[in-house]
């Protein structure tokens, strides 16, 4: 053994908790450190992947990633501390294995009991891997999550990136930062805003002609979005089309199963919706609207006037996902119950 791995060969945990976890054979500078031990309780925790050890004392993050982060929380009395999802510093996620992690979530949920916080946020792959046992952080940032202490007691899990993907990667600080303002509104504050969403179905001709008579030459804008049985424009059918203003949305059921309209009925029901989609006097709003319009044209509609929000987003921010509930999560996160 050279000087250099038998530098820490003597450093073993004390823990016996920890028996039987491969990490207390790599030479690290500690082990088992219990960093939330004599801590008191917060409002808001941030979950690093592992600890930071450095010059005899530890850390969960370094200053340059905690100052990312508390530049982006509010100003005022919240209580906010840090903690380590695995005990031993410097540990990938590479070394967790499934008989390491169990070992190491003993300490995490008797962590989370310690700080008892309204609110979680655990940073990166590892750190939300270990809290909540799934994987997949760009998938999953910004989603909730509950976690179940030892104690029984609910917690509020909000997966995020880590600061230093942030510093690595500066394109996803806008993610990042949104991320934490609007889980703070939502499940601190409790800014929450059921809104006054409703929609009509047209289940008959006369429906029909009664709810989209407004739409036919309204000059006001009007989002539209289809339902389709697949992806395939010219195999596939439009089952139901949706015709929303500031007034409330229509439900147009065309080609679903359960369409209240005769093979008579459904012509006029086409002319109906050509009429809405080809008046020149306003915008139609799509998400995606390639997707729509290929349906739409197979059927001889030839929408006008289209703005397309996937489009307009990325002119506004290049770096930010664009999926219809990736921009609903960003800018009304308080109107949705489950993310």
């Amino acid at each position: 053994m050279s000087k250099l791995d038998s530098l820490y060969s003597g450093c073993k945990s004390e823990v016996s908790e920890c028996d039987g976890c491969s990490i207390l054979s790599k030479n690290k500078p500690a082990h088992s450190i219990m960093d939330f031990e004599g801590q008191g309780t917060c409002d808001i925790l941030f979950i690093s992947g592992s600890v930071r050890y450095q010059y005899g004392e530890s850390s969960a993050f370094s200053r340059p990633e905690w100052d990312i982060i508390t530049e982006v929380l509010p100003d005022n009395n919240l209580s906010i501390k840090s903690s380590a999802a695995v005990k031993c510093p410097s540990v990938k996620e590479a070394d967790m294995s499934p008989s390491n992690m169990k070992i190491c979530r003993e300490f995490l949920e008797r962590t989370i009991d310690q700080y008892q916080p309204k609110l979680v946020f655990p940073c990166g792959n590892l750190a939300m891997k270990m809290l909540i046992k799934k994987s997949g952080i760009t998938d999953k940032r910004g989603k909730s999550f509950k976690f179940i202490s030892q104690n029984d007691q609910a917690t509020t899990v909000v997966p995020i990136f880590h600061p230093f993907a942030v510093i690595q990667e500066p394109r996803h600080k806008y993610l990042f930062e949104t991320d934490i303002k609007n889980a703070i509104d939502k499940y601190i504050y409790e800014k929450l805003d059921r809104g006054d969403f409703t929609y009509k179905v047209a289940m008959s001709i006369k429906d029909l002609d009664v709810l989209c008579a407004n739409l036919l030459n309204t000059s006001e804008p009007v989002a539209c979005d289809i339902e389709t049985t697949g992806l395939n424009f010219l195999t596939d059918d439009i089952m139901s089309i949706s015709f929303s203003t500031q007034q409330g949305t229509v439900v147009v059921p065309l080609d679903h199963k359960d369409s209240p309209f005769t093979k008579e009925e459904k012509p006029h029901v086409w002319v109906v919706t050509r009429k809405i989609l080809e008046n020149t006097k306003n915008k139609k709003i799509f998400h995606n609207a390639k997707f729509d319009v290929k349906f739409l044209i197979n059927h001889g509609i030839y929408p006008k006037n289209i703005y397309d929000t996937k489009i307009m987003h990325h002119l506004i921010n290049e770096n930010a996902p664009k999926s219809l509930m990736d921009l609903v999560k960003l800018y009304f996160p308080t109107e949705l119950e489950n993310l």
